[in-house]
């Protein structure tokens, strides 16, 4: 029963920081993806700069999205899978 619930828990976890612009540095900005064992999930975009700060939620299924993925967002995706057990 443990295990069956553990399968759903959003347990794979990926991020990557970078710059999003130029003219903020120190990569602030992040991408983090976050699914289950069946890749189900999110991936949260937060892109910081001077002024102001946007964070963007896309869906995961299948370990992959009907959205259009940045190559942070995929990047974060593929770094979720090596912690895959």
């Amino acid at each position: 029963e443990l295990e069956g619930k553990m399968r759903r828990t959003k347990r794979h976890l990926g991020v990557i920081r970078y710059d999003a612009f130029d003219d903020v540095g120190g990569a602030q900005s992040f991408a983090l993806a976050l699914y289950d064992d069946d890749g189900d999930g999110a991936v949260l975009n937060g892109l910081i700069g001077r002024t102001d700060c946007r964070v963007y939620c896309k869906p995961i299924a299948g370990g992959t999205s009907d959205r259009h993925l940045s190559k942070e967002e995929l990047e974060a995706i593929r770094a979720a899978r090596q912690t895959e057990t």
